[in-house]
């Protein structure tokens, strides 16, 4: 039956004009909504992937992976919904052609093509506000200069100008990320990309600290950091990839602290084509730790098969899509609580190759 708190709830909102109040019974089935990265183990350490209405901190040295992997999350989310569009401030410079090569369908971005603070930020807060992107994109935080500094000279100071217009663009987001928690809106993924600095005369703890002040670092909902673990070689000992280490150092959704490594090629390598992550390696790798791949010594079982040695159970994968699919599913199934889905028609394996212009 309605009651007093109902009426009141009707009152206000009318007034309003907004859904400012809303019945805890309404939220009862109500969870984070998320994109995932293209990626099963970072979606893992993530608690199933990014979530949206928030933004999410990648930061990391120079050439550790960030944008790769935002690229990748990108690529991933188009492959799911071809009506994907990505809202990208291009402070630094944009390789269409490596993107390209990740596989993201550069027919869904839309460009902010300046490095200037203000400007990249009204563009970003206007396009929220009107729910007109599935994503957006700062590609880097390090490369905006707030228009004071920008009129300045080189030797006139201007301290603490970027903080302050950030900390202002947080403020203001909030609003306009907002969506409603009870009827169909249109979400948004928000990342942005930023670089570790050193902090000068920390003698104990980290020295680290990341440009823009802290205040921006409440706004996180999940602050991930991407370093380098290990170059991937070929047989004569040339660079052919790169194992991407994900460490979770804020998370509001799921568990912080969680790690994830992801082999990536950045040139081809025998099955790899350049570009690619080793999938069938994080779904090994997962499986066979959450015991989805049983093991009992040597062999190794799932769904009737078996085989003898991990290697075999790669091989294994890597030839059947379908059982690459099963697995898959079971591992996100069993983790994160998803459906499990049926499984597709077996894709046929191509190289992705770009034209030249």
């Amino acid at each position: 039956m309605p009651t007093e708190i109902d009426a009141l709830i009707r009152e206000i909102n009318k007034k309003q004009q907004e859904q400012v109040l809303i019945r805890g019974a309404d939220l009862r089935h109500v969870t984070y909504q998320r994109a995932t990265t293209g990626s099963l183990s970072l979606d893992l350490m993530l608690g199933g992937g990014w979530p949206l209405n928030c933004w999410n901190e990648v930061i990391g040295q120079e050439s550790a992976g960030k944008t790769a992997i935002v690229l990748k999350t990108i690529a991933a989310n188009q492959a799911l919904n071809p009506e994907y569009h990505t809202l990208w401030v291009a402070a630094e410079e944009f390789d269409p052609e490596w993107a390209a090569t990740l596989g993201v369908n550069l027919d869904g971005f839309t460009f902010v093509m300046t490095n200037v603070m203000e400007n990249a930020y009204d563009a970003v807060l206007a396009i929220l506000e009107e729910r007109a992107v599935d994503a957006v994109v700062i590609d880097s935080y390090p490369a905006l200069v707030p228009s004071e500094e920008d009129d300045k000279s080189m030797m006139e100071l201007t301290v603490g100008r970027g903080a302050y217009m950030t900390n202002k663009f947080m403020r203001k987001s909030m609003a306009v990320q907002r969506r409603s928690l009870v009827d169909p809106d249109r979400a948004c993924l928000a990342i942005l990309i930023n670089q570790w600095r050193e902090r000068i005369g920390v003698m104990y703890g980290d020295p680290r600290t990341t440009p823009g002040g802290k205040g921006k670092n409440y706004r996180f909902l999940t602050r991930v950091e991407v370093t380098r673990e290990e170059w991937i070689q070929d047989t004569g000992k040339h660079k052919v990839g790169q194992v991407i280490k994900g460490r979770t150092i804020k998370n509001k959704t799921a568990p912080p602290q969680r790690t994830a490594t992801v082999p990536f090629y950045f040139d081809d390598h025998k099955e790899h084509a350049k570009g690619e992550y080793d999938t069938v390696h994080q779904v090994n790798a997962v499986a066979i730790e959450r015991d989805i791949i049983e093991q009992n010594g040597a062999w190794y079982s799932f769904g009737g098969q078996k085989w003898q040695g991990e290697k075999a159970v790669a091989a294994a994968l890597r030839s059947d899509p379908l059982l690459l699919h099963a697995v898959t599913a079971e591992v996100r199934h069993r983790v994160l609580g998803e459906p499990l889905e049926a499984p597709p028609e077996a894709p046929k394996r191509r190289r992705r190759s770009i034209s030249p212009t």
